[in-house]
């Protein structure tokens, strides 16, 4: 994936290889190792409101939903409720991309608001995530950047790093890192959380780590909102813009 990332990076005219900021590879990678209740794509989603979300580089949706639509370049249209996950990719991260995620996260959140349970930062809410091959900036920058923006209190935002800025991974070792802020609770047995602690994770097998995540952050979140085909069919109900209404009387 790396190679491939580095391969189009230096020639500008195979960066479409790689997509717009590196997301071809690793959703490739995910529909090649994802299980079958699960699928990798890049689009936008709906809210029943028919409110349009930015483009998401990847989405992790509940396979047992249909598509709302394809286009040509097989970017899709989907269903508020089939979103587990949403990933934003970037080639190189840099602090000034930090920033912007967690602007995407918040905005992701507030549509996501339109189903109960999927915008709580509870299991059964959407999961966003950030990922990047590689850093362009030092890891210290981009922890202090995570921190400051950071809004925990509004959205959820993980963020793996696949590979460090070269004099990094002389001075630590390890070959990536993740960003996340850890809730804390008042006590063991309350689920009420008073505060959020920043995390800065060193990683030998930071891809590894990010799809062990993954999949279990999505069978969790699945498990969470406990959906029957019943009620799967009922949800399609809500988006009766993506099909003709068929027809109540009789044609002469």
């Amino acid at each position: 994936m790396i190679a491939m990332v580095n391969r189009a990076l230096a020639s500008s005219s195979n960066a479409q290889t790689i997509g717009r900021n590196g997301e071809v590879p690793l959703r490739d990678f995910l529909n090649r190792y994802l299980p079958y209740t699960l699928r990798a794509a890049t689009g936008h989603f709906v809210p029943p409101s028919g409110i349009l979300s930015p483009q998401i580089d990847i989405l992790i949706l509940d396979a047992r939903y249909p598509l709302l639509s394809q286009n040509a370049d097989g970017s899709v249209l989907v269903m508020l409720h089939s979103v587990v996950a949403v990933i934003e990719v970037k080639t190189r991260m840099t602090s000034k991309d930090i920033g912007k995620m967690w602007e995407d996260a918040i905005k992701i959140n507030l549509l996501a608001n339109e189903v109960k349970g999927y915008a709580d930062k509870n299991w059964g809410s959407i999961m966003t995530y950030g990922f990047a091959y590689g850093c362009a900036n030092r890891l210290d920058t981009l922890e202090d950047r995570y921190t400051e923006e950071g809004k925990p209190d509004q959205a959820s935002l993980d963020i793996s790093l696949l590979r460090l800025h070269p004099k990094d991974a002389i001075k630590y070792n390890p070959l990536g890192a993740e960003f996340h802020f850890e809730p804390l609770m008042s006590n063991n047995s309350s689920s009420d959380i008073i505060g959020y602690e920043p995390l800065c994770i060193a990683q030998l097998t930071p891809l590894s780590d990010f799809y062990y995540n993954l999949i279990q952050t999505s069978y969790y979140t699945i498990g969470s909102r406990d959906y029957g085909f019943n009620e799967i069919g009922r949800h399609f109900m809500e988006y009766m813009s993506w099909s003709t209404v068929r027809w109540q009387g009789t044609m002469k």
